[in-house]
């Protein structure tokens, strides 16, 4: 797995000594996601986006590539005296502001609110000097705005990764909680640093070194306990994860979907019911609803009940431009007072209960929240 950047033959040694020092982060947090996760040096201040096959840093550069004539004067110049709350090297704060962000991508904005790097997919691009600063340095801040983008990418992240929402969760967590204790642990040390070069240092300068230690060593024990218990807590929500796909392997099984059809089959209006890329389609006779005192033919409709809590409503007939009913668009429903109710009954895999539901919801329509007058619709004799 690479943690390494890809370009180094042209980097100068103190930058080599940053990347040292940030390639066993890359690598913790590469073991932890269980994908590639890397930083690209940029040989010009735009540097392309590697693609979604990794998490990539790319240090002091904007996403483009070579020529590209939308940097112009927009790009200003601008120092960072600290990010992510830790200070920068002096002579190293340089930094840029970019106006119009979003066109560049996701703005990165630390704890103070300014903005130190940018997400683009699955590519962070920094806005700031991070291999120009002391080793130490450059390693808190790398953690920090890795924290940072993996909270803004999360959705990227899901896709790239292929973990669950609360796996993923836990295993942030986790990371956020190490970057906290290495902070602090340092902290302690800059303190104690700073007490030994006042005056009356000795003693008390010695005293403060033992107690922030201390200190240190009760937060590392705290972390590992809470280690600990996210992995019991991660075990436990596999366990429930794997029980959970039993039951509604059972709830989806022929047997049980036999019964449902049959019970959705007997239901007024019904003229066929399946099973059809992981859903349950219901087929509708022609339905014709009454408003001011005149017929409207909406014709015949196909709902898309998925097993994961998706449903769909397709007008199979009549459709009129993109509205396949008064309350539904491009087969999304606009439910109203009903929603959590349907959302509970799919959930709960009550197929015929939801099917009776929405066979009534399509035989309604309300102008108080229509997204489309039912008058647009063929008008019928009685």
């Amino acid at each position: 797995m690479q943690t390494q950047p890809d370009v180094k033959s042209d980097i100068p040694r103190s930058r080599e000594v940053c990347l040292d020092a940030l390639s066993p982060v890359l690598a913790e947090y590469a073991e932890a996601l269980g994908v590639p996760v890397r930083i690209d040096v940029p040989r010009r201040r735009v540097a392309r986006p590697r693609g979604r096959r990794a998490w990539t840093l790319h240090p002091f550069a904007l996403p483009g590539r070579p020529g590209w004539l939308g940097l112009g004067s927009k790009v200003r110049e601008a120092a960072f005296a600290a990010v992510c709350g830790y200070p920068l090297s002096p002579g190293r704060r340089v930094a840029w502001s970019v106006p119009d962000l979003g066109r560049w991508g996701r703005p990165l904005r630390d704890g103070e609110g300014q903005t130190v790097g940018l997400v683009l997919g699955t590519d962070v691009y920094l806005l700031f000097d991070l291999l120009g600063q002391e080793p130490a340095i450059a390693r808190l801040v790398g953690r920090a705005v890795l924290d940072l983008s993996l909270e803004a990418g999360h959705s990227y992240l899901l896709t790239l990764t292929g973990l669950g929402p609360a796996t993923l969760e836990t295993r942030l967590r986790r990371l956020r909680q190490a970057t906290e204790v290495e902070g602090l642990g340092a902290s302690a040390l800059w303190r104690a640093h700073r007490a030994g070069e006042g005056e009356g240092a000795g003693a008390e300068a010695g005293a403060e070194v033992g107690a922030l230690e201390g200190e240190l060593r009760e937060l590392e024990l705290n972390l590992r306990t809470s280690g600990r218990q996210m992995r019991d807590l991660e075990r436990r929500l596999f366990t429930a994860q794997r029980r959970l796909a039993e039951l509604r392997q059972h709830q989806t099984s022929p047997d049980t979907l036999g019964r449902d059809f049959d019970r959705i089959a007997a239901l007024p209006g019904v003229a066929d019911v399946g099973v059809c890329d992981g859903a349950l389609q219901v087929l509708t006779e022609p339905i014709v609803v009454e408003y001011g005192f005149r017929r409207y033919r909406l014709g015949r409709f196909r709902l898309d009940l998925h097993f994961d809590g998706r449903l769909f409503v397709r007008n199979l007939t009549d459709r009129y431009e993109t509205y396949d009913h008064p309350h539904v668009e491009n087969g999304r429903p606009c439910l109203g007072n009903i929603q959590e109710w349907v959302q509970r009954l799919l959930g709960q895999r009550e197929f015929a209960a939801a099917s009776e539901l929405l066979l009534h919801y399509l035989k309604t329509v309300n102008p108080a929240d229509w997204r489309k007058a039912v008058t647009f619709w063929t008008e019928v004799s009685p």
